[in-house]
């Protein structure tokens, strides 16, 4: 059940991705402390500075998913995906498994990898989203800007650990009720030219 915090006094800090965590002053309604479920959106919560309904236009890939990769024509099993809303509503996490995935994955990046987390929290200002990725690979951390279309989100940014003319490009689609698509696609010319480097399939599991 989703937990309602009010503060009386002084509205929660706003989190945005790339800010720091504003000092909580103030009383809770609730008489227990957050805990780290609730933070982790396992046991969530709602912040009063994230009620807005732009903070809900990634809900469509909430839950969790099972990956199919597309090579050679054909879909490969391909790892999972699983999205979350934390900190009270205020950004999303998704978690990613892709050590299934590969030569494939090495083909993106140059380098190995097994698993990564995406943090994307909605900037009010721009009115776009905000994407970072992180990687078990340590050094890979990149930023992506996005926006929100009718059936899906958009984002595009410079490749990992290059702020040259490469710019990477993603998109994640609706494609059916319990089904999605993500597609990758990588310019090396500053985005006046797009290839696309990889397709990969979402089916949402049984809870």
């Amino acid at each position: 059940m989703l937990k309602k915090f009010v503060l009386p006094f002084i509205a929660c800090t706003a989190i945005s991705l790339g800010a720091g965590v504003g000092a909580r002053t103030g009383a809770w309604a609730e008489d227990a402390p957050l805990s780290p479920a609730n933070v982790m959106g396992d046991q969530p919560y709602e912040s009063p500075s994230c009620v807005q309904a732009d903070y809900h236009e990634m809900d469509f890939l909430n839950g969790s998913w099972a990956m199919k990769v597309l090579k050679d024509g054909r879909w490969h099993a391909a790892g999972f995906a699983e999205q979350k809303p934390v900190l009270g509503g205020c950004a999303v996490m998704m978690s990613v498994s892709f050590a299934e995935w590969g030569d494939y994955y090495r083909a993106l990046t140059g380098r190995d990898g097994f698993a990564a987390i995406l943090i994307s929290s909605y900037d009010t200002r721009a009115h776009d989203w905000r994407q970072r990725w992180m990687t078990d690979m340590g050094s890979m951390v990149t930023l992506m800007r996005g926006r929100k279309f009718k059936d899906g989100a958009r984002f595009v940014g410079h490749a990992p650990d290059s702020a040259g003319p490469e710019l990477q490009r993603h998109e994640w689609k609706v494609t059916g009720d319990n089904t999605r698509e993500f597609t990758f696609e990588q310019s090396l010319d500053g985005g006046q030219h797009w290839s696309v480097i990889g397709k990969v399939q979402l089916i949402r599991r049984a809870p």
